[in-house]
């Protein structure tokens, strides 16, 4: 038993020692959430490739357009700048998801930091409810049931810490590869933590009006109708046979289904992330209020302490529980953001990193 409990604390020092190490180390290097999602930008490779083919599209688009000077054919000026709006629209998606992913991990990675601050929290209060249980053993006011239970809750505790410092570590390692770091380049960095946000105001109508406006497909959809009718038009010219006719006006009832399907979809992609959104804002006022609370329990039980009404396992035990409410709201700030770009992303606004801090 004796060295089980030994076993504990010294596995509990070492991980916290390690820690602390981590966040005491001389000048480390800052960074915010502006500087992460340059950096990213700045080193995706799929963002070059996508910054390519959208020169590669204006170019051909420059090309076509100066050969339809002497024809002026609508048919032509219709197909000739579709490729060049698919990759404004690629290169708009491509930049927007690395702006949603940096976001995430950033978050993520605070996290994660926080949680080890509430573990250790947690391990110590554990440590002393053991050294509790012990001196009423000794006492004979508990049994040796009692002390292998507060045992098992103290490893278990230990455990939870080291499991808590791995998923750091390993958030960090997935944070680095996101800017397009690798492992040797600023081995340690600490990430400043973000803003409570201010709410982002568009309404449901508002959101479903820009993305009719800026959805790709929509416009593909839209061009496809008015690209057959002129194909209808021009057989009708030529006097083209009645079948021909006929699957012609086929393909732009087609064009017309098309149409119709992708903007109820879009629609209700819309309207299914605007509801998320709007709860993501609930859960933020809710947290905040949370965290209020907390902070003023903790105040109150400080004060306790000093006149000797409270022992220091209940202000622990408040410290604990102000550190879940802080872990909560960032939690909380996390799926606003993601929320809220998800939204952004979907009506085809593009997402500016400023706006995020």
């Amino acid at each position: 038993m004796i060295k089980n409990i030994a076993k504990g604390t010294i596995l509990f020092l070492v991980i916290f020692f390690i820690f602390s190490g981590g966040l005491f180390a001389a000048e480390t290097k800052e960074m915010n959430l502006s500087q992460a999602i340059n950096l990213a930008l700045e080193n995706n490779l799929n963002l070059k490739i996508a910054n390519l083919d959208l020169e590669n599209a204006q170019i051909d688009y420059e090309k076509t357009k100066a050969n339809n000077l002497l024809t002026e054919s609508r048919y032509i000026e219709l197909q000739g700048d579709l490729g060049l709006l698919q990759a404004k629209d690629n290169y708009n998606q491509t930049r927007n998801e690395i702006i949603i992913d940096v976001v995430q991990k950033y978050l993520q990675l605070n996290q994660a930091k926080k949680n080890i601050t509430v573990k250790t929290k947690e391990a110590e209060l554990e440590k002393n409810l053991l050294e509790e249980v012990k001196a009423q053993v000794k006492a004979g006011h508990k049994g040796n049931l009692d002390l292998l239970q507060q045992e098992s809750n103290y490893n278990n505790a230990v455990f939870n810490l080291e499991k808590a410092n791995d998923d750091y570590h390993q958030s960090f390692r997935e944070f680095k590869l996101e800017l397009g770091l690798n492992n040797q380049e600023e081995e340690e960095f600490n990430l400043v933590e973000v803003d409570y946000p201010q709410v982002w105001q568009i309404d449901e109508e508002e959101a479903l009006k820009k993305a009719n406006e800026n959805n790709f497909i929509l416009e593909l959809r839209k061009r496809q109708i008015e690209l057959d009718k002129i194909d209808l038009e021009r057989a009708e010219v030529a006097a083209s046979p009645e079948l021909d006719l006929r699957k012609l006006k086929n393909n732009i009832e087609l064009a017309n289904l098309n149409f119709n399907k992708t903007q109820k979809e879009l629609a209700n992609s819309i309207r299914k992330q605007f509801y998320a959104y709007k709860q993501t804002i609930n859960s933020l006022d809710l947290s905040q209020q949370n965290l209020n609370q907390a902070l003023e329990n903790n105040s109150i039980l400080v004060e306790q302490v000093k006149a000797g009404l409270k022992t220091k396992k209940d202000l622990l035990s408040a410290e604990i529980s102000l550190l879940q409410a802080e872990y909560n709201l960032n939690s909380a700030i996390l799926n606003y953001y993601t929320a809220k770009l998800t939204l952004q992303k979907l009506i085809g606004q593009k997402i500016e990193e400023g706006e995020i801090e």
